[in-house]
Formats: structure tokens, C-alpha cells, sequence
């Protein structure tokens, strides 16, 4: 898979996990700038924002946040396409489907 594909499928397969009945998420649709998915809490208003990086097939490597990320509290989630998990907080989760 091209990495451009990857980065793509990562992105959707990351909105679809946040995505419940309590949340709303936005999507970047430019795919530029800090920021991938903006999660929304309907009933409390509270925001999580988050960066999305696709993880290797062997191994995770932990990515740094920018100054600009780490000021607006940006939370990055790992993608494994291959092994189907996903990496929010340190916490692997499987993907949902």
C-alpha cells in the first residue's frame, strides 16, 4: 500500500474508533496543520484534540509533538493497519469494525 494510502485509511479508521453516541468528530479536511480530529462531548461541550501517524508493522515508534501541539494539547493516536490495533494515551486497543 503507498504511504499516502496508508496515511488516508489510518485517518478514517481513527475518526470511526472515536466516534460514539456522547461524541461528535471533525475531520481535517485539508489534511495540513497540527491538528487531524477534534473530538466533541455533546453533553459536557469538552474537546480532546488529537494528531493522527500511522504505526510501523514490526514496531512502535513513538513521534514527538510539535510546540505548537504540545501548547494546544494535541494528543497523537497510532495506527497499525497491519495488526489492526490502535495506540491512544499508551493504550492499545483493538479496532473496531
Amino acid at each position: 500500500m503507498q504511504f499516502y494510502n496508508r496515511g488516508v485509511k489510518a485517518h478514517l479508521l481513527a475518526a470511526q474508533h472515536l466516534i460514539d453516541d456522547d461524541h461528535f468528530v471533525f475531520t481535517n479536511f485539508c489534511g495540513v496543520g497540527p491538528i487531524d480530529l477534534v473530538r466533541l462531548n455533546i453533553h459536557t461541550g469538552t474537546t480532546e484534540l488529537f494528531d493522527v501517524k500511522t504505526d510501523n508493522d514490526t514496531h512502535h515508534r513513538k513521534r514527538e509533538r510539535s510546540e505548537l501541539q504540545i501548547k494546544l494539547g494535541v494528543k497523537l493516536i497510532y495506527v497499525n493497519l497491519y495488526k489492526r490495533t490502535i495506540r491512544v494515551e499508551g493504550t492499545v486497543e483493538e479496532l473496531r469494525t
